[in-house]
């Protein structure tokens, strides 16, 4: 598992392309799927790219790669920027066809030149790892920071993780990963918002501030990040917030528990017996009532699989 101290837990965030084309369950897209199939078969480059990225992502339609590839070179030929972001992408990471990091790279370095922010990320991703290029680590933030501070909240948690975590050279930093977990946060991430409930709680480059790590907690639960659910879980079995709350805690820790989270179910294993039958009883009475959100997005496997978030090292 990835690095864990002070008890508190944090699900890995990006890997080694961060957050160009997750692949996830989605509602209904919010487009009209037979137009847009018309004017791609029509050659618009702008319906092809958008398109192409929903068999990408499985975004409205089913995942389908070699369709995706078909209509984003097709798209990115044309000129389209966005495309070209996307086509580079495939190529690099070796989707459908040999991996070439190299041609990637330029393509993608063509959209980011173009001023697409997404690109701008993981051309800063591959520079800072020196995949298609050689690694330049001062180039490759300036690059992701350049992508944050226009608002690209997945350029601010890949930030916050660097800077929190030290990874690819980077110093370690908790002032700025609490910075730019923070502005993830209040964007709504919930693995931004677990870490910022982590270094509220054990004053990571911010003051201690238990309430605001609670709150921050209970957003990401919420969402049904596991981790979160299980921090939650934690600090309200122990009342370090305040009164302690067996109910919600149990509640909480069993959710997590069910999403496989390790230290969720070590923890109720090993404080089972100081719950009351009637506190479990509540508990499962409110989950069935109120099942806890679970985390339904598909994870990347390693840092080798260039989609994200994987699962922790």
């Amino acid at each position: 598992m990835r690095r864990c101290t002070l008890h508190f837990q944090l699900a890995g965030a990006a890997a080694a392309w961060f957050l160009l084309f997750p692949v996830q369950a989605q509602p209904p897209p919010p487009f009209d799927l037979a137009q847009l199939r018309t004017r791609s078969e029509a050659g618009d480059p702008a319906a092809q790219y958008q398109l192409g990225r929903a068999f990408l992502r499985g975004e409205g339609v089913p995942r389908n790669l070699p369709e995706a590839y078909r209509l984003l070179k097709s798209a990115s030929e044309a000129g389209n920027a966005d495309a070209k972001g996307a086509y580079g992408f495939m190529i690099a990471k070796g989707m459908t066809v040999p991996a070439d990091e190299a041609a990637g790279l330029e393509l993608i370095r063509q959209s980011a030149a173009a001023g697409v922010i997404p690109s701008k990320l993981n051309l800063g991703i591959m520079t800072l790892k020196g995949q298609g290029t050689a690694q330049d680590q001062v180039a490759g933030i300036k690059l992701i920071t350049e992508a944050a501070t226009l608002g690209n909240v997945d350029a601010q948690v890949r930030l916050a993780e660097v800077y929190h975590f030290g990874d690819d050279g980077v110093a370690k930093s908790p002032e700025n990963a609490a910075i730019w977990a923070m502005k993830a946060a209040d964007a709504g991430n919930a693995w931004a918002q677990n870490l910022s409930g982590t270094m509220k709680e054990y004053a990571l480059g911010m003051p201690v501030d238990l309430p605001g790590a609670l709150v921050f907690y209970r957003k990401a639960a919420e969402q049904g990040e596991a981790k979160a659910q299980s921090n939650l879980g934690r600090v309200l079995l122990t009342g370090l917030t305040g009164k302690r709350d067996a109910v919600q805690a149990y509640y909480w820790l069993k959710a997590a528990a069910d999403q496989s989270e390790i230290t969720a179910r070590n923890l109720l294993g090993e404080t089972l017996a100081g719950f009351t039958e009637d506190e479990i009883k509540q508990a499962k009475t409110l989950a069935e009532k109120s099942p806890p959100p679970m985390n339904t997005r598909q994870r990347a496997g390693s840092k080798a699989n260039w989609l994200p978030h994987p699962t922790p090292e």
